[in-house]
């Protein structure tokens, strides 16, 4: 009896751990692997930028959600500069993302820079990275550990 009570509280927590992660298929496009997302409920494809310290958004996205009524003026934090990979030294604006949604894990009041190229890349940066915990990925994969809906 006792083995089949073990044999049970075994296969309940492997169930348990497999499916209390999330596996997000990303596109590997131009040697980096972008993930679909949706800002505000908008749809947007964002870079996996691990060492990207915000979220960054062109200048177009953030007139976009401007005029949809996504973001408001009490998002908007201050006029800041960025130093970008390459060592040049941008302007931005610190704004908070009410929402960015992937796979249906929801992260809430992100901080985010705006970023005043119209080309700029979309990064999906440390500042919503660090919210969703622990996470692998594996070639496309990016796997969520400790997968959490409220995140």
């Amino acid at each position: 009896m006792k083995k089949h009570i073990f044999q049970l509280a075994l296969a309940m927590f492997c169930i348990n751990y497999a499916y209390s992660q999330k596996i997000i298929e990303m596109e590997k496009i131009n040697g980096t692997y972008q993930v679909p997302c949706k800002v505000n409920g908008i749809p947007m494809k964002f870079i996996f930028d691990t060492g990207a310290s915000d979220v960054t958004i062109s200048v177009t996205e953030a007139k976009f959600l401007l005029k949809q009524g996504l973001i408001a003026k009490e998002d908007f934090i201050q006029n800041t500069n960025y130093q970008i990979a390459n060592g040049d030294i941008i302007e931005g604006t610190k704004i908070y993302l009410k929402t960015i949604e992937i796979d249906g894990i929801i992260l809430k009041n992100i901080p985010a820079s705006i970023i005043y190229q119209q080309n700029a890349p979309l990064l999906l940066g440390q500042s919503a990275i660090e919210k969703l915990g622990p996470y692998e990925i594996n070639n496309n994969k990016l796997t969520i550990k400790n997968f959490d809906k409220k995140s």
